[in-house]
């Protein structure tokens, strides 16, 4: 008799425990959700604003500054009134260009949207749609990447290492 009643206890207890893990993964998975749709508004919101979002931080980080970041850090690099002029320029090109393929990119991702949304989706339609934003996705990367090539060459070695002793400091 003691053996069956721990049986049923161990086994009330095995499926308590089942379902509290069970209720755990739904945590998780519902915060990864967030996460993920905070993460596409954050995208949203650089792509409004011409912002570079990441695009960048390969070339940012091997000594390719970005306008942007120079100008942020104008007095530690002692930019000359010239190079802040040059540097402004290219930032607005950049941001101007940036700007118009980031409008670009948010308007097919709202038709990837609606063509799902649509609940009848032509896979060659879709094909064509996701070929066009990764075009338009490099397209913007380029732009990004492109002023971090034009950046570099407007700053002495010395700027450039005090740049990346700023924004990519070597760990102790």
């Amino acid at each position: 008799m003691k053996a069956r009643i721990l049986g049923v206890v161990l086994g009330l207890a095995g499926f308590a425990l089942s379902a509290i893990a069970s209720g755990e993964q739904h945590v998780p998975a519902a915060s990864d959700q967030a996460a993920h749709h905070a993460c596409f508004a954050q995208e949203q919101q650089a792509l409004e604003r011409g912002e570079g979002f990441g695009m960048a931080l390969a070339a940012d980080r091997h000594g390719f500054p970005g306008p942007k970041h120079i100008l942020e850090l104008r007095e530690r690099l002692e930019l000359t009134p010239g190079q802040e002029e040059q540097v402004r320029r290219l930032f607005d090109r950049m941001q101007t260009r940036a700007l118009e393929v980031g409008k670009q990119v948010l308007e097919r991702e709202a038709e990837l949207e609606r063509l799902f949304a649509s609940g009848s989706v032509d896979p060659l339609a879709l094909q064509l749609l996701l070929n066009d934003i990764a075009s338009l996705r490099a397209e913007l990367r380029w732009v990004h990447l492109a002023a971090h090539l034009e950046a570099r060459e407007l700053l002495t070695s010395e700027q450039r290492a005090r740049y990346q002793a700023f924004r990519h400091p070597s760990p102790p």
